[in-house]
């Protein structure tokens, strides 16, 4: 038996020079119509989460919201959880440790380093780096979500 996780990276956000705090950025223009398009990827793969969570950090609610539209997911059933805005490594894997067992694949919208950092740990691709609204999916190789470790997953996809 196996779990998905597929980890996604917010899409363009505003500068950072611009007058919002950080966590109240929103997307770029361009970054909306990049989280449309890799929607629609999502749509046409078929991959439909057992459970959607997304910080809730502006541009990482709006990226979570434009690919669940896009994959006619109802955006009623994403969390958006505030510890995802500032979470360690650490605190990322024991969150994933605590997911129910029923749930058997979870997609994540989430800010970097710490999302780069999860793939390398699980995938043990050294170097790995996500650019905004990258789709990776990694199938893990568990039964059960407390065995998250390292070197338990296999990177199926990144797009």
């Amino acid at each position: 038996m196996t779990k998905k996780l597929l980890i996604v990276r917010h899409s363009e956000a505003e500068s950072i020079a611009s007058s919002r705090k950080d966590f109240d950025r929103s997307l770029t223009e361009k970054g909306m119509v990049y989280a449309n398009k890799q929607g629609r990827k999502l749509y046409e793969s078929e991959f439909k989460p057992d459970y959607f969570v997304c910080s809730s950090a502006e541009r990482a609610k709006k990226t979570a919201h434009i690919l669940a539209d896009q994959m006619h997911f109802d955006q009623r059933n994403i969390d958006a959880l505030e510890a995802f805005y500032s979470m360690p490594m650490g605190g990322m894997l024991d969150w994933l440790k605590n997911l129910e067992e029923d749930k058997k694949e979870i997609m994540v919208v989430g800010h970097n380093p710490v999302l780069s950092y999860l793939v390398e740990y699980i995938t043990g691709k050294t170097g790995f780096h996500m650019n905004p609204c990258d789709l990776v999916m990694v199938e893990l190789k568990i039964e059960s979500w407390l065995s998250i470790e390292k070197d338990c997953g296999v990177l199926l996809w990144k797009m």
